[in-house]
């Protein structure tokens, strides 16, 4: 009997206040999804933080790779450029020289004869003499 009296209490109590019951119950599942939407929230973030450090992993490789690959560039660039200039001093002493046994050349062969040198300069720069 005390069971059924409490039974019936208990249903009455339930019909009296079934409105506030019903709030209560939907204020837990509330409650209850807020926790599990964030509970997702949190691993969602945790799994972009990792992805972002391993994208900044990546991208420090990727930074070192194009450190070591211009360092190499710029040895070679350095490389080149000597040599640019060794071929370049090496041309400029040659052309000296070649210049000089040029200009000896002149001298010799026309050092006693002038008729010939001014013939020459004639012919090729296209100058008239004036004596």
């Amino acid at each position: 009997m005390k069971v059924l009296d409490f039974v019936d209490s208990s249903l009455v109590f339930i019909l009296k206040h079934w409105k506030e019951i019903l709030i209560i119950v939907l204020a837990a599942l509330v409650v209850g999804k807020y926790r599990s939407d964030y509970k997702q929230l949190e691993s969602v973030y945790e799994a972009q933080q990792a992805s972002l450090e391993a994208q900044i992993d990546g991208l420090k490789n990727i930074h070192e790779r194009e450190l070591i690959r211009r360092a190499d560039a710029l040895e070679d660039y350095k490389g080149a450029l000597a040599e640019l200039e060794r071929n370049y001093l090496e041309s400029q002493l040659e052309l000296e020289r070649s210049k000089r046994e040029y200009r000896e050349k002149y001298i010799e062969d026309f050092s006693e004869n002038e008729d010939a040198l001014i013939e020459e300069i004639e012919e090729t720069y296209g100058f008239e003499n004036a004596p």
